[in-house]
């Protein structure tokens, strides 16, 4: 009989019927088995091992470190060199290379102290490592080892025990690095100068080739030079710890400039930088100081000297010149530029101030009979008779006419001082007169007389010659 017929209970009448109730269950029962499957969970997947990145095989990663120690990069590659270090399985000998350039790069990084334990690894292998095929090698690496670990220099007298043309050259470097660190600096610098010397007749491991060789000796090289640099730098700034600020501000610039001129992060530059961080500070304060209390008196200097020169030139126009020369003398200038220029004016108008006092007294003495042009062009009337500091008189001695000096003309007043000068004079006496002259006639703007009367105002008193430059290279006014 058909199963899916007695289901649906489409079946023979002569066959003995299924009560309905059994027929209706097994359906019902049917239908859940049918859902139950239908809505069985989906398997969950099953998680995967994460795999760790390969870091390379042991020679690689020393490769890869003693790079970025040669780079500089010295802590980076002293953390890389004791991950590598740590592996399983690192043939013995090249496990001592590693753990020699890791503490190699720790006393680059100035941490010596820490590299020390490293090179006890090595030691305390022993020159005999199991499985190392290399017994000269190794013994090598355990007895560098020995003076490494130590917490004493060592010295240059062990130079000899090593080979410049092998493997044997990196020894140079290592104990150069030892004794730098513990501030032995000309040993060091000893150690320095041979490892700079080294020529491997063939690649050694800790070089890969010229290039690095290179980079290492050049490395050697900074920290001599470092050291030339560093000593008159430190000797300056411990002199003058206690000095002046100026002597201070000099110390500063000697070490900043040898400062700068050192390639390497050590000891030695790190001394220079702390102290540096507190004297450039304190001299550049001060300077800064310094340098606003000069501009405040060169502001005030050049004022007053405007207001002086000014001042002095009104009186000059006005003959005043005893007075112009008070004027220009007076202010108390604080910078000696100031002082310079004031010194020069004073002395011009003194000079200016001694020609009128001379020829007041010929006026007074003699007399001008000749023509007298006021600036106006007007003439004089008759003869000068006599003047004083304010005024000539014109005229008659009877009936004097009073001519403020202002209003003379220049070139009245040269001709005047002129009138006077006899060729007969005592030669220091007509020196005197020409050289005053010569001023004046500077002053009244007609500078080929001037200069003419000057050189001879010089040759008959040499004194003069060293004021002619005053006149004989000035282009501006007076």
């Amino acid at each position: 009989m058909n199963f899916w017929l007695c289901l649906t209970g489409d079946f023979h009448p002569m066959t003995r019927k299924i009560p309905s109730l059994l027929f209706r269950t097994l359906v019902l029962l049917f239908g859940v088995l049918l859902l139950s499957c239908d809505q069985q969970p989906p398997a969950k997947p099953v998680a995967k091992k994460e795999q760790k990145p390969s870091l390379g095989s042991p020679d690689s990663r020393f490769a890869a470190a003693r790079s970025q120690m040669i780079n500089g990069q010295f802590a980076e590659a002293a953390a890389a060199l004791s991950q590598a270090a740590d592996e399983p399985k690192v043939r013995p000998l090249l496990l001592d290379w590693i753990q020699l350039h890791q503490g190699i790069a720790l006393m680059l990084a100035g941490k010596e102290a820490a590299a020390r334990p490293v090179f006890a690894k090595i030691e305390e292998r022993g020159p005999f490592p199991k499985g190392s095929n290399n017994p000269e090698l190794a013994d090598f690496m355990v007895k560098l080892a020995h003076l490494l670990r130590g917490a004493d220099p060592v010295s240059p007298e062990v130079i000899a025990n090593y080979d410049k043309y092998n493997y044997q050259g990196i020894a140079f470097l290592a104990l150069a690095l030892k004794d730098f660190s513990l501030e032995k600096y000309e040993d060091a610098e000893a150690f320095f100068r041979q490892f700079t010397d080294v020529a491997p007749e063939k690649q050694v491991d800790w070089a890969d080739g010229p290039p690095e060789l290179q980079k290492l000796k050049d490395m050697a090289n900074n920290y001599v030079n470092d050291y030339q640099f560093f000593v008159p730098a430190r000797k300056a700034l411990d002199d003058a710890a206690d000095k002046s600020i100026d002597e201070q501000r000099e110390a500063v610039e000697v070490a900043q400039k040898g400062r700068a001129q050192m390639k390497m992060t050590t000891t030695l530059s790190k001394s220079l930088d702390e102290t540096l961080g507190v004297m450039a500070p304190k001299v550049a304060s001060v300077m800064a100081d310094r340098a606003r209390a000069i501009a405040e008196e060169i502001a005030a200097d050049e004022k007053a000297m405007k207001e002086a020169k000014e001042k002095r030139n009104d009186l000059l126009s006005k003959f005043l010149f005893a007075e112009a020369r008070a004027a220009i003398s007076d202010p108390a200038f604080k910078t000696e530029k100031a002082r310079d220029e004031q010194e020069l004016l004073t002395k011009k108008t003194a000079w200016l101030a001694n020609f009128k006092d001379q020829l007041i007294e010929d006026l007074n003495k003699s007399g001008y009979s000749q023509h007298v042009t006021k600036k106006s062009g007007d003439i004089l009337p008759g003869a000068i008779t006599k003047a004083d500091q304010q005024q000539v008189f014109a005229g008659t001695a009877d009936s004097p006419v009073a001519v403020p000096w202002a209003d003379v003309s220049l070139d009245s007043a040269y001709e005047m001082g002129l009138s006077f000068i006899k060729s007969d004079m005592a030669p220091q006496i007509l020196a005197f007169r020409q050289w005053h002259l010569g001023v004046f006639a500077f002053f009244a703007g007609k500078t080929k007389d001037a200069l003419g009367l000057l050189q001879q105002g010089a040759i008959g008193r040499p004194v003069y010659k060293e004021d002619l430059p005053l006149f004989e290279k000035s282009d501006g006014p007076y």
